[in-house]
């Protein structure tokens, strides 16, 4: 039996006992041989070997990648939602360059937001009324410079950031941890409806998957890598939301910080990234300019 390319990525996050590492082993051997069209019992072997995954994973990628049970899984999938691999020409070229990129995204929704300029945007589960009130300020001019507005749809500065973009008719793009038949928190179902419709919802988790401790901070990488900038509301000192900023680092992309009160627990980590050189933003100026870069007379 052999796979297409799309089929092998569209496969591998189903397989169970197979994770992050592994899949992003099999995608950098994959980049390395240009010339591969498909992917065989023989060369995964190679595969194996050359990656050096151990043993028993090599087993578990041998013993399910061709089975009928996991094109069974694939077809569910499918039935249910859209697949994005690493393979096809719309991946996003910005999400492809980063280490450890998905290889494949099931998705509900207008896949064509991702050509547009896109800027993450994260911060406190529980913001504060000023963090609210700065996003209030801050993103509308940013969404009517048809800036797509990527977050996580969590609770707090996620869910307002989606409903600016919303409200002023902007584009976003909502990245969960979670399948796309779960939601997560509930509260967000009617926000997570409205963006399958007319907007865009992506995972790189199945069908029927519910969430997970370390489903979100992989699900931050994401956002990071889909986006040239990220602006971090507001942060506590070891937020999640600096896990994105420091991903979006790594990536070499542009880190942005909403400045916050010096004597707020929530804007520890706010204020920590602008010392360590995060742009802060005072107008919106400052993030359309950081974003559109390029685009700029």
């Amino acid at each position: 039996m052999q796979l297409t390319l799309r089929d092998f990525f569209m496969r591998l996050p189903l397989l169970s006992g197979i994770g992050l590492k592994t899949t992003t082993a099999c995608w950098h051997w994959v980049s390395q041989h240009t010339e591969l069209t498909n992917v065989t019992p023989a060369i995964l072997t190679q595969l194996c070997q050359d990656m050096a995954i151990p043993d028993k994973r090599a087993a578990l990628l041998l013993d399910q990648l061709f089975t009928a049970a996991v094109t069974a899984r694939l077809t569910t999938n499918l039935t249910h939602s859209g697949c994005l691999t690493i393979a096809d020409a719309a991946y996003p070229v910005a999400l492809k360059e980063t280490y450890a990129p998905p290889v494949a995204l099931f998705f509900r929704g207008d896949l064509r937001l991702l050509q547009r300029p896109l800027l993450a945007v994260v911060g406190s589960r529980n913001p504060s009324a000023y963090a609210l009130h700065a996003m209030r300020l801050l993103l509308p001019r940013v969404v009517q410079q048809h800036i797509g507005i990527v977050s996580g749809l969590a609770q707090g500065v996620d869910t307002l950031a989606h409903q600016v973009a919303l409200a002023y008719r902007g584009p976003t793009i909502a990245v969960i941890g979670t399948g796309l038949d779960h939601c997560y928190p509930a509260a967000n179902r009617d926000l997570m409806d409205e963006l399958t419709q007319n907007h865009l919802v992506l995972s790189e988790y199945p069908w029927g998957t519910s969430g997970a401790r370390h489903h979100f901070p992989e699900r931050n990488r994401i956002i990071a890598g889909l986006s040239n900038s990220t602006l971090v509301v507001e942060a506590a000192h070891h937020s999640g939301s600096l896990i994105t900023a420091n991903i979006a680092l790594q990536e070499n992309r542009n880190v942005l910080a909403i400045p916050g009160r010096v004597d707020s627990p929530n804007s520890v980590g706010t204020n920590e990234l602008i010392l360590a050189g995060a742009k802060p933003i005072l107008q919106p100026e400052h993030i359309i300019e950081e974003v559109l870069v390029d685009k700029l007379p």
